[in-house]
């Protein structure tokens, strides 16, 4: 007698339709990664360059009170001195003895409790320097720094 033997053939591997769907699932995946991670390394840089500007503002404002240190102690007059050293509002200084800024304000202020409610005002003195307030407001791209110089 003859015994039967079957023989059964199992396919292994994936089929066509498995590797295309496959492919079509990882790129929709890839690039929806891509879309992601390509947005957030663009915009990584902004807080660095904020910091950057920072730091040139500050310096720049060093430098001015540095200066005026030197000029309280030999000059007559320091804040008309430093004022016309600094530079008019709106201008822009390149590589000059401060650095490279430009000057938002700087001008004469008072502060003045013109209802009697104890709130101080700033209040810009007309040019006489009678109070003897220096607000200087320096900036570099869109950082500023403020600074206050009395006698």
């Amino acid at each position: 007698m003859k015994a039967h033997q079957t023989v059964v053939c199992r396919q292994a591997g994936f089929t066509l339709i498995e590797m295309i769907v496959t492919i079509i699932v990882a790129a929709i995946l890839g690039s929806m990664f891509l879309q992601i991670m390509g947005t957030n390394l663009t915009g990584s840089v902004e807080p660095l360059l904020r910091v950057q500007d920072q730091f040139v503002v500050k310096e720049v404002m060093e430098r001015i009170t540095a200066d005026y240190d030197v000029l309280r102690y030999g000059n007559p007059t320091p804040l008309g001195t430093l004022k016309g050293r600094i530079g008019n509002a709106g201008t822009e200084v390149v590589g000059g003895d401060y650095g490279s800024y430009t000057v938002e304000y700087n001008d004469y202020i008072i502060f003045n409790d013109g209802d009697g409610d104890g709130d101080y005002e700033e209040f810009h003195d007309g040019g006489s320097g009678g109070y003897a307030i220096l607000k200087v407001t320096v900036s570099s791209s869109d950082e500023r720094l403020t600074s206050l110089f009395t006698k």
